[in-house]
């Protein structure tokens, strides 16, 4: 389809880089568009998880951004006086093969990237470029687009819509939100501590359960912090974020001779989720297809999830492997997925935002009662997997033995669909039916064992990992086998060959296009 991008993307924040970036590393044409001339020069996201880590290490660039980030290994729950209420710490052992919970101040490592989209061969950036109109034609889609010479048109085999605040895709695509309710408007605060002055003792993240005025404080690593305040009614937001009301409620820590204000704006907080995150060729990825409460920082993390499965749908799709229908497995996957999330973002966001005295101390019992710390909220996908006990889960990625060194083994594998076995002749004498199924789709095999233990006969590649834990995590679940999504997320595990290739067969006849 000579002159025509096969995917284009409208917006340029991170989560259009993220997309951007791993469609271009399979090999495609992609065309992102942004109305502003350059990177946003303001913080606005503060935190990543282990999960967008491994999104990131997909995209070659886990290992430079983890330069610039802070893991955040402290949740403090705060008494209004500040003393500890609860400590829910995130020093938990993750399935990704990377801290639990990252800082960062956003322009640190927003250039990243966009220097790793704009490096990546086939990627076209073009920003102080509007996108007025977006028309699915059925076999492309059409965008008129203006970078102050008039409108030309561009024509894509898919368009994203990856800018929350313009929702000019959406509106167009004629694509419906739900809005959940929850809303609450807070002053956010970000500051930078002058050379030659000390840091203030803040936790890694710190809420302040006050009901007189709930608070929030974190460090985003290097010398740079954040502060909010929940805004209660009738205060005026715009004299709320004045400087002259802020620097007040920052001298417990911070005062205007050794701290620069960065910026100082008021947000307003909302749980909105679109019906569907796609329509014939036309989806929807980050805010402009939800958004949630920040009381978990899982926003921009959800979106860079929209990023990884949007990308191995559309890279089947695009190679002919699926169908278009196939596409729907992008809001199967995904919707109720990061419902999950918006769901328990706005739980937390409640308990947290409490005003009325009683209840807040009815929490507050209930917080200082607790002995042990909360499992980590980690929900499977909404769909596109074979139920079991590992299905739609979050897969284990553990480091393996390569080339003389352990390393992350989708590092390793770097292939679009992985299938781990600990047992060698799992993999062996698969029917052809299987064998199609393994080459169409594009799925790596490999086997893994554990360290110290003899390596089994096998023609496919097999790896020692480091320790036992991909061993003990197949064999707690019952399994020799699982396949796993290029995601992360898990498609099935079994048993044997035999519950193997008749997994093979059930993905060949969800996924391929028959030829």
């Amino acid at each position: 389809m000579a002159g025509i991008y096969d995917v284009a993307i409208v917006g340029w924040g991170p989560v259009g880089q993220s997309l951007a970036t791993l469609l271009g590393r399979r090999g495609w044409s992609v065309v992102a568009f942004d109305k502003q001339p350059g990177l946003y020069p303001l913080p606005r996201a503060c935190h990543i998880d282990h999960e967008a880590m491994r999104i990131l290490q997909a995209m070659g660039i886990a290992d430079e951004i983890a330069d610039a980030l802070a893991p955040a290994r402290e949740y403090l729950m705060l008494r209004p006086d500040l003393t500890v209420l609860s400590d829910l710490p995130r020093g938990w052992q993750t399935p990704s093969g990377w801290d639990a919970s990252y800082h960062f101040f956003q322009p640190h490592i927003e250039g990243i990237l966009d220097e790793a989209a704009k490096s990546t061969p086939g990627v076209t950036v073009r920003q102080s470029t509007t996108v007025t109109q977006v028309r699915d034609l059925g076999d492309t889609v059409q965008l008129t687009v203006d970078s102050g010479d008039g409108p030309e048109e561009v024509h894509a085999r898919f368009v994203i819509g990856a800018a929350g605040a313009n929702r000019l895709v959406k509106s167009q695509a004629g694509i419906d939100s739900e809005n959940l309710g929850f809303e609450a408007t807070w002053v956010v605060v970000d500051v930078e501590i002058k050379p030659g002055y000390e840091e203030p003792k803040v936790p890694d993240t710190g809420q302040v359960l006050d009901p007189a005025q709930p608070r929030h404080m974190a460090w985003l690593g290097t010398r740079h912090y954040r502060w909010e305040f929940m805004l209660l009614d009738g205060m005026d937001p715009v004299e709320a974020a004045k400087p002259e009301n802020v620097w007040p409620k920052l001298r417990h820590w911070v005062n205007e001779e050794s701290a620069e204000l960065l910026r100082s704006t008021t947000y307003t907080f909302r749980s909105i989720v679109a019906d569907t995150f796609n329509t014939g060729r036309v989806a929807l990825a980050g805010d402009a297809a939800h958004l949630m409460p920040p009381f978990m920082g899982q926003g921009m993390v959800s979106g860079m999830r929209d990023a990884s499965t949007l990308a191995w749908v559309l890279d089947l799709v695009l190679r002919g492997a699926a169908p278009l229908e196939f596409l729907d497995t992008y809001t199967l996957s995904r919707h109720s997925h990061v419902l999950a999330y918006i769901n328990e973002s706005v739980r937390v966001g409640e308990m947290v935002c409490e005003t009325d005295p009683e209840k807040a101390a009815a929490r507050d019992r209930m917080l200082e009662a607790q002995t042990q710390t909360p499992p980590p909220f980690q929900p499977p996908v909404g769909g596109f997997f074979v139920p079991g006990p590992l299905g739609g889960q979050l897969s284990l990625q553990p480091r393996v033995l390569h080339n003389g060194e352990y390393r992350l083994l989708d590092d390793v594998l770097a292939s679009p669909f992985a299938l781990l076995s600990i047992d060698g002749p799992d993999l062996a004498d698969l029917s052809e039916a299987a064998t199609q199924t393994i080459d169409r789709v594009g799925i790596v095999p490999a086997v893994l064992t554990a360290e110290g233990t003899p390596s089994p006969e096998s023609a496919s590649p097999v790896f020692a990992e480091q320790g036992d834990r991909f061993t003990q995590w197949l064999r707690a679940a019952g399994a020799t086998w699982v396949l796993v999504r290029p995601d992360g997320y898990v498609y099935d595990s079994g048993i044997g060959r035999v519950s193997l290739e008749a997994s093979l067969n059930t993905l060949g006849e969800s996924v391929l296009v028959s030829v």
